[in-house]
This record gives C-alpha cells, sequence and structure tokens, in this order.
C-alpha cells in the first residue's frame, strides 16, 4: 500500500487550515503558494475534501477554506477515504479476488488467506483511525 501525491498534499493544506482553525479562512492562493502545490492541482484536492466535508468554503473578500470540525476531530481514515478511496487489503475480500469480470472466487468461502486479510484490513483501518489531524503538526514536533 502506498499513498499517493494527492493525500500528501491534502495532508499539507490541511495542515495549513488547522493552523489557522481559530483564526481565519485560507485562501486556495495562500496554500498553493506556501505549499508550492500547484493551484490547479490544488482546487482538484480543495474540491474533494469540500465534497466529503471535510472542509467548507467561504465566500466574499477575506474568504477561502476552513475545516469544517476542529483537526482534533478529523480522522487521518476520513481524509483517506476521501482522496484514496476506502481502504481495501484485497479484492479478495468482497469475494472478487481481483477478477475483472467482478465474478465470484469460488474459493472465498475456503480460503486460508481470507481471514488474514480481513484482520489486515481490520487492523490498517484500526491504526488510520487512531491519528487525528491534530496529530500532523504534533509528530513534527510543533
Amino acid at each position: 500500500m502506498r499513498f499517493t501525491a494527492m493525500f500528501r498534499y491534502s495532508l499539507r493544506a490541511l495542515s495549513i487550515l488547522a493552523d489557522n482553525y481559530d483564526s481565519r479562512p485560507v485562501s486556495a492562493r495562500e496554500i498553493s503558494k506556501g505549499e508550492d502545490i500547484s493551484a490547479a492541482f490544488l482546487e482538484q484536492l480543495l474540491a474533494t475534501l469540500r465534497q466529503h466535508g471535510i472542509i467548507n468554503g467561504v465566500r466574499g473578500p477575506g474568504g477561502g477554506f476552513r475545516l469544517s470540525k476542529p483537526p482534533g476531530e478529523i480522522l487521518i481514515s476520513q481524509i483517506v477515504e476521501a482522496i484514496e478511496g476506502p481502504f481495501m487489503a484485497s479484492s479478495c475480500l468482497d469475494g472478487n479476488c481481483g477478477r475483472e469480470s467482478g465474478a465470484a472466487c469460488a474459493k472465498f468461502g475456503k480460503c486460508p488467506v481470507v481471514p488474514l486479510l480481513d484482520h489486515l484490513q481490520h487492523d490498517i483501518n484500526g491504526v488510520l483511525s487512531s491519528y487525528r489531524l491534530s496529530d500532523v503538526k504534533r509528530l513534527l514536533g510543533g
């Protein structure tokens, strides 16, 4: 499993919004310049985060974006799901075993690998849910 650049850049943008949570909305332009993220790429990320209810847009002079709730209430798992989609350890867990046709796997109920994959998925989702956006700054020593 590897997080995409979209996830990393989303965390960087959200960190700026977290730093300004109690003070003001932050414009996309300010985030773009401060984090050296292309404006077009950032707009795509912000739109996705807004669609998933992680951020809100603020219109008018002094407008921009702000977190929809305090940084300590936004789970990293929510950000991952918004940007990367739900974490699935393997397509075997939905019975497809990677089959492009979507046909069910004949060994699904008897496969010795499925229980391990199920545990891994549960554990990884648990770890992602144990971190919050507020942890980003804390882990940097800030």
